[in-house]
């Protein structure tokens, strides 16, 4: 069967599955290509007829100039870092369906969302803040390294986050790391030095923003607790206490939002922002962010979503 969808994502991932339950109630022709079963498929790339072909389950599916899209949906998964917790062959294994799954970029007539190598470029912290305030975003003030003497210039608290994604892992659990409020007198050399942080201004007063990017429609959501803006990780607190609203940007704002998406060459991204003291400002922007969290009978971003990929556009 020639799939008009290909998904790469894993097992686990809840948006994929809202997707995958519209393209089957609209009766599309999809794969879905899940990490944790890479060895249980029979995969073949044809370079010289440009066709992908994956037997699951004893049915064979075929990527194919003619299938319309592409859903990159975890790119960042099986990062090359070397482990003590792995195998060698299991470090191997984990390198080569990386570079399997970056081969898949000679799908080049298939819609993307998006390109794996805009999507690493996008993830990368330093270089998303630069292209936001360039077309007009204002950024909070950042610096990224482990000089914790640099750190001090800020004289007052921060907000302090990794440069890349952490999944960490301690025996059977998974450690996922949020952004941290710290006061800058307790960042020093002993705390510091092993690895570089990105330390930003903490803005006060503030009120999150997360803006949903599908091709041409743009949704944003006002994130409080109580009618009030959340001071610290809105993800550290109890869900129940989160309210989600719908609220319509500034022409200027999303303007900025599709431009940025435009310079990164995306399809799709989870654009964070702040509101304060009637300012908004620009945090970041994730390639491949979560979206489930958000949908309800009436903002159906899998939907959006399935469209997209349907029509390639």
């Amino acid at each position: 069967m020639i799939v008009d969808v290909l998904i790469v994502s894993s097992i686990y991932d809840f948006s994929t599955d809202l997707v995958v339950q519209e393209l089957e109630n609209r009766g599309v022709k999809y794969f879905r290509l899940n990490k944790e079963d890479f060895a249980t498929y029979r995969s073949t790339i044809d370079i010289e007829n440009r066709l992908l072909e994956i037997i699951a389950n004893g049915e064979s599916y075929k990527v194919t100039s003619a299938t319309r899209s592409i859903y990159y949906r975890q790119p960042v998964f099986l990062r090359n870092t070397p482990s003590s917790a792995l195998t060698i062959d299991e470090q191997l294994s984990r390198s080569q369906w990386m570079g399997f799954l970056r081969s898949l970029v000679i799908f080049e007539k298939a819609a993307w969302l998006n390109r794996p190598e805009a999507t690493y470029l996008a993830e990368t912290k330093a270089y998303q803040l630069v292209v936001a305030e360039d077309i007009g975003f204002k950024i909070p003030v950042t610096l990224i390294g482990n000089n914790a003497d640099k750190f001090q210039q800020f004289k007052k608290e921060v907000i302090i986050k990794s440069l890349d994604t952490i999944l960490l892992r301690e025996s059977n659990d998974c450690l996922f790391t949020y952004s941290t409020i710290k006061n800058t007198s307790e960042l020093n050399d002993q705390n510091v030095a092993s690895a570089p942080l990105t330390v930003q201004e903490y803005v006060t007063q503030k009120t999150d923003i997360r803006v949903t990017v599908i091709g041409g429609k743009l949704v944003a959501i006002m994130i409080t607790s109580e009618g009030d803006g959340i001071e610290e990780d809105w993800r550290t607190i109890d869900r129940n206490l989160v309210e989600y609203t719908e609220i319509k940007l500034p022409k200027d704002i999303e303007n900025n939002c599709f431009e940025l998406l435009r310079k990164l060459k995306l399809n799709f991204g989870a654009i964070d922002l702040l509101l304060s003291n009637g300012e908004f400002s620009f945090v970041e922007i994730n390639p491949t962010g979560e979206w489930g969290w958000l949908v309800n009978s009436e903002r159906r971003f899998d939907v959006d979503i399935a469209t997209w990929l349907i029509e390639g556009k």
